[in-house]
């Protein structure tokens, strides 16, 4: 809470590398989140996602930092929901809203956090299925990582996967997905 946006970036930079043990420090970590400082904001998220599972208690604060302004601090927030994994489903509706992100770097890192949701992502797969088709193969290669992940609930991506599968690129996580899949 410090005045100084230097010493706001300071504290929240060393509590990155403190994790796991700032486990107990989230509702700081949350108000961060909504610093007007980009880079403590982006930190913020940092520290929650080097939590991992642990910070399963922040998914709300992260689902909404996902439509901050600057998209570094997007880029961060989806990361950290990727590393909490299953437990951040909650916020399967606004990571497939971010698939459709200006910035290529926010829509592959809500592909990669839908990939570690896994099944409970299925109500992306419309999403997933456009992003087959974008412009950055990282975004397509997330698309079809997370269209694997979600396994047999992603049906309606074989036609796509399929014809992804064309593109030497993305052919081997195309196959990889259809193989989960069926």
């Amino acid at each position: 809470r410090h005045e100084w946006d230097s010493i706001r970036r300071s504290a929240v930079n060393e509590l990155i590398d403190l994790a796991p043990h700032t486990e107990w420090i989230q509702p700081a970590l949350r108000r961060a989140l909504r610093d007007e400082d980009s880079t403590v904001a982006g930190d913020a998220a940092r520290a929650l996602g080097a939590l991992g599972k642990k910070a399963s208690p922040s998914v709300g604060a992260l689902v909404n930092t996902l439509s901050h302004e600057d998209p570094y601090v997007r880029i961060y927030a989806a990361e950290a929901l990727a590393s909490i994994g299953p437990k951040a489903g909650a916020a399967t509706r606004d990571l497939a809203r971010a698939l459709g992100d200006p910035i290529p770097g926010v829509r592959w890192a809500a592909g990669e956090a839908l990939a570690s949701i896994g099944p409970a992502a299925q109500s992306a797969v419309p999403q997933l299925i456009e992003a087959l088709k974008d412009e950055f193969l990282y975004v397509r290669i997330f698309a079809a990582g997370a269209l694997g992940s979600i396994g047999p609930k992603a049906q309606t991506a074989r036609e796509a996967l399929r014809e992804a599968a064309n593109d030497p690129t993305l052919h081997d996580e195309a196959v990889w997905a259809l193989n989960r899949i069926d």
